[in-house]
């Protein structure tokens, strides 16, 4: 009998739920360290040093300003980022991370990847390896 084609709705609403199980357990797992996956996209990102503006963490990120501006807000009331001005451009503000913050993102990180551990232990280690290299193909599409 052969397969029948994927419905492209069917498709996204999987996608979507999955989205939906993977945030709520990392969120759940590293709720003792007051971080979210939002905050830890944005440090994480932060520490990679190849974006320092707020225009460019949103960008990168896929944020909109608002909401960027309201986690950035969260991270710094918390001592785990700091902005200043920007040195080339001062109406720009750079974000930069604290010691704090790199250790709140460790620790939370760990909470993460034992929680997604957790979720993957329905696929074989191949089907790990084909999920991540689908979803690595489907996000850099252009």
């Amino acid at each position: 009998m052969e397969a029948q084609p994927v419905e492209p709705s069917a498709l996204g609403f999987l996608l979507y739920r999955a989205h939906q199980l993977a945030r709520g357990r990392a969120n759940q797992a590293a709720r003792p360290t007051g971080l979210e996956l939002s905050h830890a996209a944005v440090l994480s990102t932060v520490r990679s040093g190849g974006v320092r503006s707020q225009r460019e963490l949103g960008a990168t990120l896929g944020i909109d300003k608002s909401t960027l501006v309201r986690i950035v807000d969260d991270l710094e009331r918390r001592g785990l980022v700091n902005r200043r001005r920007a040195p080339e451009d001062r109406r720009a503000y750079e974000i930069v991370l604290t010691d704090a913050g790199e250790q709140r993102l460790t620790e939370a990180g760990e909470l993460f990847s034992g929680a997604m551990t957790g979720l993957l232990e329905v696929l074989a280690e191949p089907e790990r390896r084909q999920l991540h290299d689908l979803l690595t193909r489907f996000v850099d599409q252009p």
